[in-house]
């Protein structure tokens, strides 16, 4: 009878641990930068610009509008002097003459034989323009002592309004901590070319006559349009490269963690940890310190490690109880801007021996954030702007 009994034990426990296991997907919100190419201290980072614009393009836009566009992510604006000084020219834009041209249409049989032909005509316009912009600033480092940021007295910590969520007791949230130490850097710079040639092509019509008609009755607009694209691509493309360069670019994203779905108590707590994290990292600003949300999410941290000695077993179920784990502890440590923690994390799961892929692909994320660490001179995607 009492073997019995013992037999029951066993196989209900072992029921428990050997049991279906479903993973489900659960989304939430992180908000970070995307880091420049060039690392320059906190204090530093000012830029001041000037825009000259042939008389082509004032008759679109006065240099002074354009100016107000330029911008660098993080950094402070200067009427002169600032380590970035840009000078952004759109010299020319000059209509070089239009041309009439045809695309013929042919309808062939099975046997390959045209049984018809149309013409369809069309006419090209062309436009040389000419532009250039001059940046010179920080883009090789040469001094290798970092200087720490001074930074302003922390707001005192205020408690996490009540409730009842485990994960959430103790969390506080506060503003301003302290920004990463950068290196000096030589002032070289970098030169950009808007000059080229822009072509428009006009719809198609039944005749020549019908094409160069319509084109020369709205020359003028086509003119227009040609010249603003001209002017609002040169501007795109010059922040998008002063940006690559030194800006702290804002990037929000969707981040996925695995999570036991099942009404088990382990379930239950499961769906409490994943709303913390949801609530958690909702506090996330890509501009601000997170040294408060790696305090407050060590109670998660913490429950999601033991699932790995909780479930320990050789079968399916335990592997993939473990693999949630070292997933979702891998992908926090990658957004808590821990790029290490996230690579060992990975590094078991690829050992755990399901869903190697995972690991491999959270490991080639984690190696570019600290070679982009690297290149900012910083340890962090979460840099206050300069005001």
């Amino acid at each position: 009878m009492k073997k019995a009994i013992l037999f029951v034990l066993f196989m209900s426990f072992f029921g428990v641990k050997a049991q279906k296991v479903d993973l489900d997907r659960f989304y939430f919100n992180v908000n970070y930068q995307i880091l420049p190419k060039e690392g320059v201290p906190y204090e530093k980072r000012t830029y001041s610009s000037t825009v000259k614009c042939g008389g082509a393009i004032q008759s679109y836009v006065d240099p002074a509008t354009l100016n107000d566009k330029i911008r660098i992510a993080g950094w402070k604006k200067v009427e002169t002097g600032g380590t970035v000084q840009i000078e952004l020219n759109l010299e020319d834009f000059v209509e070089k003459g239009a041309t009439p041209g045809i695309r013929p249409e042919e309808k062939k049989d099975k046997d390959g034989k045209v049984i018809s032909r149309r013409d369809y005509h069309f006419v090209t316009a062309k436009y040389a323009t000419r532009g250039y912009a001059k940046v010179k600033g920080p883009v090789t480092p040469v001094a290798v002592v970092a200087k720490p940021v001074e930074q302003a007295k922390p707001a005192e910590a205020a408690p996490a309004p009540a409730t009842t969520n485990r994960f959430l007791k103790n969390a506080v949230i506060k503003k301003d901590t302290t920004s990463a130490s950068v290196v000096a850097a030589a002032t070289e710079g970098f030169n950009l070319s808007f000059s080229g040639e822009l072509e428009y092509k006009s719809s198609e019509y039944e005749t020549s006559s019908v094409a160069l008609k319509d084109f020369y009755i709205n020359k003028g607009a086509i003119r227009d349009q040609m010249l603003r694209d001209f002017a609002d691509k040169s501007m795109s493309t010059f922040n998008s490269s002063v940006n690559s360069t030194y800006g702290f670019r804002a990037k929000s994203d969707n981040e996925i963690l695995w999570i036991l779905d099942a009404k088990s108590d382990e379930g239950k707590t499961q769906t409490e940890a994943i709303q913390a994290v949801k609530t958690l990292f909702a506090t996330m600003k890509a501009d601000e310190p997170i040294d408060d949300l790696k305090s407050n999410m060590q109670p998660l941290i913490e429950y999601f490690d033991s699932l790995k000695t909780k479930y320990a077993e050789d079968n399916k179920p335990s592997r993939k109880m473990r693999y949630s784990a070292y997933f979702n502890l891998a992908v926090i440590y990658l957004m808590l801007d821990q790029p290490e923690k996230a690579i060992a994390e990975s590094e078991k799961l690829i050992e755990n021996d399901y869903d190697k892929n995972d690991g491999k692909a959270i490991i080639e994320k984690a190696n570019k954030l600290i070679a982009s660490f690297k290149a900012a001179k910083t340890n962090t995607t979460h840099n206050p702007a300069l005001k």
